[in-house]
């Protein structure tokens, strides 16, 4: 069922393909043009690890966490997400840990949605 909901709205709202793997090796050769970059990137990787789901790639991750939220992943919906978690944190603590990892992501960039940040990194490796 996630599966088919997920290659519907990959079609309507695709990010560049970046699989967590690509990422996880631009990381270890350092492929990132700055330190702001290849921070962003570490932190994408932890969020995804402490996901309850194993996830292909950044897409996948921001379609799941637009649904988490109910629309754009910002910095205050994600606030919103963690106090959710927080209320049951024996069921959500990993959720709760990837969540924190997200939202220190806004921290290092001016973006305001997380799913900008995805297209702007993932561009910036693609085009190098």
């Amino acid at each position: 069922m996630i599966d088919k909901n997920l290659s519907e709205l990959n079609e309507m709202t695709e990010i560049p393909l970046m699989t967590f793997d690509k990422l996880f090796d631009l990381i270890e050769e350092n492929q990132f043009e700055n330190e702001t970059d290849r921070k962003i990137a570490e932190k994408i990787i932890k969020a995804e690890r402490d996901w309850r789901i194993s996830l292909d790639s950044l897409n996948d991750f921001i379609i799941i966490l637009e649904k988490e939220v109910g629309g754009n992943v910002t910095k205050t919906s994600l606030n919103k997400l963690l106090k959710k978690y927080n209320r049951n944190i024996a069921q959500y603590t990993w959720e709760a840990e990837s969540v924190c990892y997200l939202l220190d992501i806004f921290d290092l960039t001016k973006e305001t949605e997380l799913r900008n940040i995805f297209n702007k990194l993932t561009e910036k490796v693609k085009t190098e």
